[in-house]
């Protein structure tokens, strides 16, 4: 099976020199957006606003016998530890067990990445699970995941990604289950042009061409430019946060900036860590795309201007709906797009607080850091 599975791989190797769209500079114009997909699929937005409410409501025990456990393979991406994976498996847990559905759980987790090490997926393959939830996409895992959507086992659910794809619309995943990037980043700009004074300095830390870079560093880039609001200076930085500390001391040694925009969250945290460690750099602020309660330390400390909030648990809580759907043989959207808000600096201790625990709600793993 594993000799297989090789050449298999390499056979999607090969594949992925010769034909474009497995190429990751040419995989962004294949992801539709929500309104796109909807505007395309009309009759799925009921089916989503349908799911909407049973993410948001009591959980309702499964309603059909179990003759037999069900496996799911959860492949987890970054870190196990992280406050994002150790939510994701506590509330998705704990839904399991409200909806009383007898399951198996094995977590692996991703490292093909950086240290070419594929033995996570190889083992999903010979454990042949009913439910494969996927955390993360890039190349090594597209590869993967598409042997496993044309061979129709095991169902995959894609976490954290709410921009299907048209490359997979013929045999799509069970369900695509994220946040709009876009949507927020959008929110965020918006935010911000109302509260930054019309001559401040504005300064960009974006990452290289990517998901996040797509969905977040260009379109606030846009959005700016919309606002007429000039960006000083643009630096594109790897998504790491001694990578991103370093950037911003000399960023604000050599210059004087009011607000930097850190376009992921191991950027934000070099970002404050740069403030913190030079106190000298009074009045520069970031973004957060975290809702962690270290956030909410530094909303009330002046270095955050704004953090974006995920509704983490409610992502986790419809992993677990979305299989009891499928087990039950009852209609299910494609798409799930949970709500997202955002926590500005000027909003009250106990407002905060609130807007994190509901993020949270299940996995209260932010009370316990």
């Amino acid at each position: 099976m594993r000799r297989l599975f090789i050449a298999l791989v390499s056979a999607f190797t090969i594949l992925a020199a010769s034909v474009p769209i497995v190429q990751a500079a040419n995989l962004l114009p294949n992801l539709m957006s929500s309104h796109d997909f909807y505007q395309a699929y009309p009759r799925q937005l009921p089916l989503a606003e349908q799911f909407s409410n049973i993410v948001a409501s009591s959980a309702s025990p499964l309603a059909v016998p179990q003759s037999k456990s069900i496996n799911v393979a959860l492949l987890l991406f970054g870190d196990s530890k992280s406050t994002k994976n150790r939510a994701l498996l506590l509330s998705f847990k704990q839904r399991m067990r409200e909806l009383r559905i007898d399951y198996r759980l094995t977590v692996y987790v991703d490292k093909s990445e950086f240290a070419d090490d594929l033995d996570s997926y190889f083992e999903i393959v010979n454990l042949q699970p009913d439910y494969l939830v996927v955390t993360g996409f890039h190349r090594t895992s597209r590869q993967f995941v598409e042997r496993f959507l044309h061979a129709g086992k095991p169902k995959v659910i894609f976490y954290d990604l709410a921009t299907p794809l048209l490359h997979w619309m013929n045999h799509s995943p069970l369900i695509y289950i994220g946040s709009d990037q876009v949507k927020a980043t959008k929110m965020l700009a918006s935010y911000l042009d109302r509260q930054l004074l019309p001559n401040a300095i504005i300064a960009a830390f974006i990452l290289p061409a990517g998901y996040l870079s797509h969905s977040r560093c260009d379109v606030f880039l846009d959005e700016m430019t919309k606002y007429n609001r000039p960006i000083k200076q643009i630096n594109m930085i790897t998504d790491n946060q001694k990578n991103a500390k370093q950037a911003a001391t000399r960023l604000l040694r050599a210059s004087s900036v009011d607000f930097i925009f850190s376009c992921s969250q191991n950027i934000a945290n070099g970002v404050i860590a740069a403030l913190e460690e030079n106190k000298v750099f009074t009045g520069a602020q970031t973004n957060s795309w975290g809702g962690a309660v270290q956030d909410i330390n530094n909303l009330q400390g002046q270095k955050l201007k704004a953090s974006v909030l995920f509704m983490r648990d409610d992502l986790s809580i419809a992993i677990a709906e979305a299989i009891k759907l499928d087990m039950e043989g009852k209609g299910m959207p494609k798409l799930y797009v949970a709500h997202t808000s955002l926590m500005p600096a000027e909003l009250d201790l106990e407002s905060l607080h609130l807007m994190i625990q509901r993020a949270y709600r299940y996995s209260a793993v932010l009370w316990k850091e």
